[in-house]
């Protein structure tokens, strides 16, 4: 009678039994599979069975991680080879330098044994007794190189024993400073009147004469008071290949002349080889002689300089080996001035320039006349005292700034 009169509460009331009654059945599974297995057993296996789902969704977290892990590693790893493989082309490249680099000193190691052996084997060299008459002296700062030229070739000439017929017309020393930022080259006239050992007084250029290479070298030592190193003696046809060898020479004449066919003019003169020789031994139609003739010799080798070392000729190695080639054939040196030697004293003197050489003349009083008729010059004595204390305290560049150049 109540529930007729009530039909919404009746039907909450349903739900509610019908709800007791639903966990009125699991209890009632719950009770019988405790009776079962034993008092809370339905209990732990529902918790176990939750823990076996969180932990299957655990395991497959960490499997989605791991598959982003190795995805970062493949790229990773792709880094890491990358890397490896510029550090793999980078030692390429440097292998590749240094290949280059070894060829490099290969060729310029080779160019130079090339021109030594060009030097050395094609030079007329000689030993000290030949040259010095016993023991070589030995520079320890600066170095004196006489240089001689003359009219024959080494295999018509004996220089250590009697040179007669081979006076040299040209006398030069050279003079390295010991600092190597300069070199001067004095000029002796071969007439200059001088004591020769064991001959008195004579032309300076007898002494190859009356005693071979070793007394004109002893004669000329004791002119300039210091010792002589290295002697280098070459004959004229020299002068004819080494200026073709670099191409021309510009000589600068003090005046107009002609011989053998050659006319140059005062002035800039282009000379080839043919042309330099009459240039460098013309003298009989100057009013100073000799004199004259070594203002042309040296304007021929302040040209030469130019030639060499101010128009990039040494950077040519072509234009190098063909300069040696040419012109060593024609030197006779002593053995201890070899391609060794030479090369040492050129690497010293790298930083040289035409403007570093200097040229000047010994010290002449005038002309004058000997007792037997000869024609000599006189050595002006005081100066010339000046010159070997300047060749012996190393000092010549300061005097051959001062200078004169030599008249008649």
């Amino acid at each position: 009678m109540t529930q007729s009169q009530d039909p919404q509460n009746a039907g909450v009331t349903q739900g509610a039994q019908g709800s007791a009654g639903a966990h009125g059945s699991g209890d009632a599974e719950a009770s019988d599979f405790d009776s079962l297995f034993g008092p809370g057993t339905a209990a732990r296996t529902s918790s176990q069975a939750y823990d076996y789902d969180a932990l299957n969704e655990e395991r497959r977290a960490e499997k989605r991680r791991r598959r982003r892990g190795s995805g970062r590693g493949a790229q990773g790893s792709s880094r890491i080879t990358t890397r490896s493989t510029k550090k793999k082309t980078g030692r390429k490249v440097l292998a590749g330098f240094l290949v280059l680099l070894l060829i490099l000193i290969a060729a310029i190691v080779g160019y130079v044994f090339y021109l030594g052996s060009l030097w050395n084997g094609n030079s007329n060299q000689l030993g000290e007794d030949e040259v010095f008459g016993g023991d070589q002296p030995v520079a320890s700062s600066d170095v004196n190189i006489l240089l001689l030229g003359s009219d024959a070739r080494d295999e018509d000439v004996d220089y250590e024993g009697d040179a007669r017929g081979n006076r040299s017309d040209t006398i030069m020393v050279m003079h390295i400073d010991g600092d190597r930022e300069g070199v001067q080259i004095m000029s002796i006239p071969r007439d200059s009147w001088v004591d020769i050992e064991g001959h008195g007084k004579a032309k300076i250029n007898a002494a190859m004469s009356y005693g071979g290479l070793p007394l004109a070298t002893q004669t000329i030592s004791e002119f300039i008071g210091a010792p002589i190193h290295h002697v280098a003696i070459m004959d004229f046809e020299g002068f004819t290949a080494l200026t073709d060898s670099v191409g021309g020479v510009v000589v600068d004449s003090e005046q107009e002349f002609e011989i053998n066919g050659h006319t140059y003019t005062k002035g800039p003169n282009q000379l080839s080889g043919e042309e330099a020789l009459p240039f460098v031994r013309a003298r009989k139609m100057f009013a100073d002689g000799d004199l004259q003739r070594i203002r042309n010799q040296q304007a021929f080798l302040s040209g030469l300089m130019d030639e060499i070392i101010d128009a990039d000729t040494l950077g040519n190695p072509a234009k190098v080996a063909g300069m040696v080639r040419d012109f060593s054939p024609h030197m006779t040196v002593d053995d201890k001035l070899d391609a060794s030697r030479i090369a040492g004293l050129a690497y010293q003197l790298r930083g040289l320039r035409s403007g570093d050489v200097e040229f000047f003349s010994a010290p002449i009083s005038g002309a004058g006349q000997s007792s037997d008729g000869q024609a000599i010059l006189n050595i002006d004595e005081e100066k010339l005292a000046e010159i070997q204390d300047a060749f012996e305290n190393d000092t010549v560049a300061e005097y051959a700034q001062t200078a004169e150049t030599v008249h008649l």
